[in-house]
């Protein structure tokens, strides 16, 4: 089998691979390695997932919500504030996935610092239940996840995004931080998503692990992952370690956690 030939073999029957694992393999170069991958992407065969990480998953998470209260903040506030750089979700998103049905859920809206007054001022006048998310790693007071709440909180500018609307890493690193903070989903629970959207969807693996370390859980998740659950339960955290490594230098330390 020709060189070419071994790295497609490669690429067809692994969901996640990193550069340095062709270079292996195949006994190759880097620069002759990096040619391949860029044909095979060309052919649509192999995607990015990340710096040094690609995969054969094509498929990615669909970030629209047309009919839900997302879409119906998210329209008044581009319409009355059209310079306001913010990002709304909710954990409804996530709700074909998840091993059980969800009863209640958050809405958060994430704006800079100066907005995050006005902004929940002007929510407050058309739905019920708007709290502001403090800096502490409890939940506001008052909260009650019955009612199904809207959080207002800060912005954070390492955020993987797509203009307003969040991105599947994002997404899973926030529901990691939440699930103690907002008593969303048991721990168990939270692995098990994440294992169902594994399944599915392709992970940037290097914004996941990016926006964890801005959000101080790097550590926390990954250490999870290797001591409770077992990096082969999810195809994607094999290269966490590894593009943690990559990507220390450049991203530099870590942002506070908000």
């Amino acid at each position: 089998m020709d060189k070419k030939t071994l790295v497609k073999e490669h690429a067809v029957h692994h969901r996640y691979f990193s550069l340095e694992e062709v270079v292996k393999i195949a006994g190759i170069t880097r620069p002759l390695a990096k040619k391949y991958l860029h044909e095979l992407k060309e052919a649509g065969v192999v995607f990015s997932a990340g710096r040094g990480i690609y995969s054969n998953i094509a498929k990615t998470f669909p970030l629209t919500e047309e009919k839900s209260r997302v879409a119906e903040i998210r329209q008044m506030l581009t319409r009355e504030y059209p310079e306001l750089d913010f990002i709304i979700w909710n954990t409804l998103t996530f709700q074909p996935y998840y091993h059980h049905q969800q009863t209640h859920n958050i809405t958060f809206v994430e704006v800079e610092f100066d907005a995050i007054h006005t902004v929940f001022d002007r929510i407050s006048r058309d739905y019920r239940f708007v709290l502001i998310e403090k800096t502490s790693r409890v939940a506001p007071k008052g909260f009650d996840i019955t009612r199904d709440p809207i959080v207002v909180r800060l912005l954070n500018k390492e955020s993987p995004r797509e203009r307003h609307a969040a991105a599947l890493e994002k997404m899973l690193v926030d529901l990691f931080v939440i699930k103690d903070r907002y008593a969303t989903m048991a721990n168990a629970d939270y692995w098990e998503l994440l294992e169902s959207v594994d399944d599915f969807y392709r992970v940037n693996v290097s914004d996941f692990v990016r926006y964890a370390k801005a959000r101080r859980y790097f550590r926390d998740i990954y250490s999870q992952l290797v001591e409770k659950e077992g990096l082969d339960r999810v195809t994607f955290a094999t290269y966490l370690k590894y593009v943690d490594k990559v990507t220390s230098k450049r991203d530099g330390h870590g942002k506070a956690d908000h």
